[in-house]
């Protein structure tokens, strides 16, 4: 998921680049083209805020710049990662993809271990129950899912087993005894916990969720790659740098990178 930034078609503009000379004139273009794909992401990071209930630091964190360099005809690009890494088997374009393009989420990976432990339907997904214990940005927390998994026993990762057993360490914790299927008739319909006299669920199956289009990328990258006012006003300031000598070299970093 990319989107571009160039001046093609802004003939004024790159004809006061063009008396630069062939030396600064490809350097001032890239500069201006970096300068206002910075202002892209900004402008994707605030849709983000606006359009998602407490987007975490990775999500605001996920778009990244192809930045330009000098050339006959420079081009920036602004795109959403789509490398995976680390724990976490899926990218931020994995994750972000249907809120842009609008369609079904992705099976997470706790997903994934309740399914091949057969406790989690073909077909049915896990949203926080009432009892879950939520992050800040409203998602179940990771050592909540950790216990959980581990008490179903779904809980292998890289071949290892991690989840609870029959030792007097994992008996004290008491997950194997709090976590549980909630069923209705013969149908599971979630995860209760019992810790005491207390009993929540702490998951609940549900249909494959549905998105409709709330991120919208290619609109935020459009209109501030097409916003001639904006580009043009950015090629002015990199043709005042060349004059005075600032522009920056084309090895270091352009002007106002983020991340």
């Amino acid at each position: 998921m990319r989107g571009s930034i160039h001046a093609r078609d802004l003939d004024d503009a790159l004809a006061a680049l063009s008396r630069l000379g062939k030396g600064l004139a490809p350097r001032a273009l890239a500069d201006a083209l970096n300068h206002t794909a910075n202002q892209a992401r900004q402008a994707l990071r605030a849709e983000m805020q606006s359009v998602f209930k407490d987007p975490t630091p990775w999500t605001l964190n996920s778009t990244r710049i192809l930045y330009a360099r000098p050339s006959a005809d420079p081009e920036a690009a602004i795109w959403v990662k789509d490398e995976s890494g680390g724990k976490n088997p899926f990218s931020a374009e994995d994750y972000l993809m249907p809120q842009v393009e609008g369609g079904e989420r992705i099976t997470r990976r706790s997903e994934k271990y309740l399914r091949e432990a057969g406790i989690l339907p073909a077909g049915r997904f896990i949203v926080p129950g009432a009892g879950a214990r939520l992050d800040a940005y409203g998602n179940i927390q990771r050592g909540h899912m950790m216990q959980i998994l581990s008490g179903l026993k779904a809980l292998r990762r890289d071949g290892s087993d991690h989840s609870a057993t029959d030792s007097r360490r994992s008996l004290r914790k008491g997950h194997a005894q709090a976590y549980f299927v909630m069923r209705r008739g013969k149908t599971a319909i979630g995860i209760a916990e019992r810790r005491g006299k207390n009993l929540a669920m702490v998951l609940a199956f549900v249909r494959q969720p549905q998105y409709r289009t709330l991120f919208k990328f290619h609109d935020v990258v459009r209109r501030t790659a097409e916003n001639d006012a904006q580009l043009e006003t950015n090629i002015d300031k990199a043709i005042a740098d060349a004059l005075r000598g600032r522009l920056p070299r084309v090895s270091s970093q352009p002007r106002g990178r983020q991340g």
